[in-house]
């Protein structure tokens, strides 16, 4: 009996710890996710035992409800993992080899799964998401828009988890450079320096500003 309420305690101390961890997590992201939305909103972090049954496709989602968004997001765990450790130097020194690409001649069926593109893809396509879904909080209904206005913001987002200018610029790069895998729904020929998506037309930075900059308003 001693033996089963000790470890009933174990059990009970270790969810306590993760349940407490989540909820700084969703804070933190939470702060920067309102930043990008212009407005008030949250995060939230999907749990150990949701995850372990969670059956989706998905990184991370907002459900929008007669047209208007909610008031957070919902991120999955591996997400919010990727993102709760990425202000780490240790998590981002997956970012420091993509500072040495030329992406001007950068080849996605060449290089898709390179040692460097390979190592960093996982970090940076988790700032990507959180970036991509506080613009649906926004407003943004469409994925294209979205993903789009995510790409050059991508950058600002990478800065305020803790990354440097050099590799918020670069992550910005990769996602752009991956466009051409994501799904048709996410791409827009408009999503280009100086087409109707650029949130800076008047500059030749592409696809983010130096230094980073949020979300014009508008």
């Amino acid at each position: 009996m001693r033996l089963l309420a000790v470890g009933a305690a174990f059990v009970l101390a270790i969810w306590g710890w993760s349940s407490h961890e989540r909820h700084a997590t969703e804070h933190q992201l939470g702060t920067v996710a309102s930043q990008l939305a212009g407005r008030p909103v949250g995060v939230r972090c999907q749990g150990f035992w949701a995850a372990m049954l969670d059956i989706n496709d998905r990184a991370g989602e907002v459900e929008f409800h007669a047209g208007r968004p909610p008031d957070h997001m919902f991120l999955t765990r591996a997400t919010c993992k990727r993102l709760q450790e990425f202000g780490a130097s240790r998590a981002r020194s997956e970012l420091h080899c993509l500072e040495a690409i030329d992406w001007k001649n950068w080849s996605a069926g060449l290089s898709y799964d390179a040692p460097c593109e390979g190592r960093a893809r996982q970090d940076v396509e988790a700032v990507n998401t959180l970036t991509h879904e506080a613009m649906h909080l926004r407003g943004f209904v469409g994925e294209a828009q979205a993903q789009c206005y995510a790409i050059q913001e991508d950058a600002w987002t990478v800065r305020r988890l803790g990354g440097t200018a050099a590799e918020g610029a670069a992550a910005a790069s990769l996602v752009l450079a991956l466009q051409p895998f994501m799904p048709s729904e996410y791409q827009s020929a408009a999503c280009r320096a100086g087409g109707s998506l650029d949130l800076w037309p008047g500059t030749a930075a592409w696809p983010s500003e130096s230094p980073p900059q949020l979300f014009p308003g508008r």
